[in-house]
């Protein structure tokens, strides 16, 4: 049983981080925000003072949107992405369905990685009880597998769109 409480515990912190960037989308993410990592005429792009269990990097980006960039895993075999994939799957389709999140799914672009379907969680703006304006739409997240030619690595993104 001891096993079974662990990985809820690690579910909930998980979904806490989540909704705590949700919850601050409406504030620009203000209030979980770092400082300035690097800014330019085209992009700025901030810490996260959050840690999102499970995450091997994140920052927060603004560049044509702001939105919560969260690495969860890295490889360079892409064989190496099944196990990985589904854990964030079924643990993002948990926490955020019970918020009453939606899922859709979009194929991925990147060739060769059409098994790795991009997840998109919507919320009904009838039912976002943060939404400050109702002509801005509620926050939304994605999920997607992405390839860097540079490094050569697969790595498995979480999103935290403003709107």
């Amino acid at each position: 049983m001891a096993g079974f409480s662990y990985a809820n515990a690690q579910s909930d912190d998980f979904c806490n981080a989540v909704n705590a960037i949700v919850r601050d989308a409406p504030n620009k993410f203000r209030n979980v925000r770092g400082k300035t990592l690097e800014a330019n005429s085209s992009s700025t792009i901030w810490d996260c003072s959050i840690k999102v269990p499970g995450t091997i990097g994140a920052r927060f980006v603004a560049s044509r949107g702001l939105f919560y960039e969260g690495a969860f895993f890295q490889a360079t075999n892409k064989d190496e992405l099944d196990g990985a994939y589904d854990k964030y799957k079924n643990i993002l389709n948990a926490c955020l369905a019970a918020h009453g999140y939606t899922l859709s799914l979009a194929d991925n672009f990147y060739p060769g990685l059409s098994n790795y379907k991009k997840l998109i969680y919507m919320l009904d703006e009838k039912d976002d009880p943060n939404l400050v304006k109702p002509i801005n739409p509620p926050p939304h997240i994605a999920m997607e597998v992405t390839y860097s030619k540079e490094v050569g690595k697969y790595t498995i993104v979480m999103f935290i769109f403003e709107h």
